[in-house]
């Protein structure tokens, strides 16, 4: 997340489908950007920690500093006893089951289908929580899904293994792998 680049949410998570790695992870990683740079003060009352220092990295310094100040200005400075959920985590989280019950409505058209059997890419999280959603006969597309890029992904890590390259080409593999196992970095799916 960079301070000030400019992100234009998309309407649809079938707008990234085309686009390299996980759909989904694509999605929420702008999303979260996005509501880091454009929430107020007002609406951020508590933070994880991995957020605490979002807000530090992508907000220009008035923003951060007005945010910061809420937070610290909160309840009159008393400690609260027990965790608090973060408010960015919570709605990072509510658009994405949107985002995973949208996927679901829209594999019964054509074009997704053959995007599922030709292209799509999920990162394991993400795979795991769309196959608790989609009816009993596509979990076995999900697994294919996963068992393919798995493959090709263990295939790219074989090859850097062996042969790392002075110029580092065949790198992005190693990012791959992890967006793959975890999802993208600075998501908590």
């Amino acid at each position: 997340m960079r301070a000030h680049r400019q992100l234009v949410l998309r309407e649809s998570i079938e707008d990234l489908l085309h686009e390299p790695g996980c759909p989904f992870c694509r999605f929420l990683k702008d999303f979260q950007a996005i509501h880091l740079q454009e929430d107020s003060a007002r609406e951020i009352h508590h933070l994880c920690n991995f957020h605490a220092w979002a807000v530090a990295a992508v907000q220009d310094a008035q923003a951060a500093a007005e945010i910061f100040l809420g937070l610290v200005n909160h309840n009159d400075g008393a400690i609260e006893d027990k965790p608090v959920a973060c408010d960015v985590c919570q709605k990072v989280l509510a658009e994405e089951e949107l985002r995973i019950r949208e996927m679901v409505t829209l594999l019964g058209k054509p074009d997704i289908v053959s995007w599922l059997r030709m292209e799509a890419v999920f990162c394991i999280p993400h795979a795991l929580k769309l196959r608790q959603k989609v009816p009993i006969m596509l979990t076995a597309r999900i697994d294919s899904i996963i068992r393919n890029y798995r493959e090709q992904l263990k295939e790219e890590l074989l090859k850097l293994r062996s042969d790392p390259g002075p110029d580092r080409s065949g790198w992005g593999a190693l990012g791959r792998t992890a967006e793959f196992l975890v999802g993208q970095r600075g998501l908590r799916v």
